[in-house]
């Protein structure tokens, strides 16, 4: 490895770490607590080091929220690539974005502290300050595809979303928050509540 290269990969490492240690304050403090200097200092280097990885405070929280949702979209592409029907498929994004959350729960906290979701022209969209994603426009995709075999009858798409999403947030927050609890395996868990929604995968 060149002398650059080990640079270049020191530098990624850093990167990282700097990166984690404010998943960590965001999750033990709140988003509010995460400065350029209590970052620094939780990794015991000088502000100034922070300043030549990222531009300012809104940069590095920038680069935080899209590497959360950068590995959800890595999950729905996946399951978008399977040849499932329509339900199994929707069943399978559901639980990739519970099984994230539960993997990353300080990436899953820090989208719903920063982030605001919004509908408009049949588009779902989470805006965290200067960046927009569209990673729930997968969940539409898939409810669209169930509603073209007969299901949810008399239900449009953003109607079906709110509910999964509810029932989804919920299944997060609880077994989160009480991770002690003899909760069941997650995609046991999930078959049940879809199969008390009237959607029970094949």
């Amino acid at each position: 490895m060149s002398i650059s290269d080990r640079k270049k990969r020191e530098t990624e490492l850093l990167r990282d770490r700097v990166l984690e240690s404010a998943e960590e304050i965001i999750a033990t403090e709140g988003v509010q607590h995460v400065t350029m200097r209590r970052i620094a200092s939780s990794i015991e280097y000088a502000p100034t080091v922070l300043y030549r990885l990222f531009a300012d405070k809104d940069d590095l929280m920038d680069h935080l929220i899209a590497r959360g949702y950068g590995g959800v979209r890595e999950r729905y592409e996946m399951v978008m690539s399977l040849d499932l029907n329509p339900l199994d498929k929707l069943a399978a994004v559901l639980t990739e974005y519970c099984a994230y959350a539960l993997e990353h729960p300080n990436h899953y906290q820090m989208w719903f502290a920063t982030g605001e979701i919004s509908w408009a022209k049949g588009r779902l969209k989470m805006q965290h300050g200067r960046l927009e994603f569209e990673v729930f426009q997968t969940w539409l995709d898939c409810v669209d595809a169930c509603r073209e075999i007969g299901m949810f009858p008399g239900r449009n798409q953003i109607q079906v979303f709110q509910v999964l999403w509810s029932r989804l947030h919920g299944v997060i927050s609880l077994r989160l928050q009480h991770s002690g609890f003899p909760w069941p395996p997650l995609e046991q868990h999930l078959d049940d509540v879809l199969d008390l929604a009237g959607l029970a995968r094949g």
